[in-house]
């Protein structure tokens, strides 16, 4: 898909009335994605253990058992991986959003930012992953003009009009604020006071843009990263490795050429 062939999203309403509307939109999405794999799962795994019994019959048709088992358990294990990401995008579904004008459309566009991106009937995507390409300007730009690359696509130039951030617990639309810089101070604090495992999980809510750009360098170049205890050098290093290993496999699930892969 080339990149003005990018799926569109129009910018969704502003008010608190209205971002708890799409909330509950993006959570019932989010369910229907997580009960779909979990049943698929259930399925995978009955046709396994049938297989298991088959591989008892005659040689002749053990062989082909045998096969036929090899190919259920890789689906299977790419199905338990769907299950995670899917659970983590019903968890919290999204943490950001980015509103801007395409020159190449005639509308601006919004979209929602999370930990996973989260597709609805697997080609709109109404969440991207903090991974993603176009999600990159949510972490490294001011408002107003800026650009964002695609791998084998090119540079992208944009106007960016809105950075927001929410803090969702529950299912619950706790509290959002409209910022030219990612990163709140009261926020960020918050998730601070957290212990380590959801800091880790939630970081990337308040990454800043010298992280960001040490998290998307190039996994081909070495990397020295300094700073003093406590500076969230191995927070950095964690989504490092993480972005690296999606860059290697969003080959596979990719819905939007501005790099929204991965999804729930």
């Amino acid at each position: 898909m080339a990149g003005q062939d990018r799926v569109y999203r129009p910018v969704p309403g502003l008010s608190r009335k209205e971002e708890e509307r799409q909330l509950q939109m993006i959570i019932r999405v989010a369910q229907e994605n997580l009960t779909k794999v979990e049943t698929k799962i259930r399925e995978m795994s009955d046709e396994v253990y049938e297989m298991y019994e088959l591989l008892e019959t005659e040689e002749s048709e053990a062989k082909q058992a045998l096969t036929l088992l090899h190919n259920a358990k890789s689906q299977l294990q790419e199905s338990k991986r769907e299950l995670i990401r899917c659970r983590k995008a019903r968890k919290k579904p999204y943490f950001g959003r980015i509103d801007f004008k395409d020159p190449r459309q005639k509308k601006e566009e919004s979209y929602y930012v999370g930990r996973v991106g989260i597709s609805e009937n697997t080609t709109d995507p109404v969440v991207i992953d903090w991974r993603a390409p176009l999600a990159s300007v949510y972490y490294e730009n001011h408002i107003g003009r800026c650009s964002y690359t695609v791998k084998n696509e090119g540079t992208f130039e944009i106007d960016l009009k809105r950075k927001r951030t929410y803090e969702i617990e529950n299912d619950r639309l706790k509290d959002f604020f409209d910022s030219d810089v990612v990163a709140n101070d009261e926020l960020l604090t918050k998730y601070l006071a957290k212990n380590k495992t959801a800091v880790l999980g939630e970081i990337i809510a308040t990454i800043q843009k010298e992280q960001n750009e040490v998290i998307r360098r190039s996994p081909r170049r070495n990397l020295i990263v300094q700073g003093a205890a406590g500076s969230g050098k191995t927070t950095v290093a964690m989504h490092r490795i993480s972005y690296i290993i999606l860059r290697r496999t969003s080959g596979r699930r990719i819905f939007i050429s501005s790099g929204a892969t991965g999804s729930c």
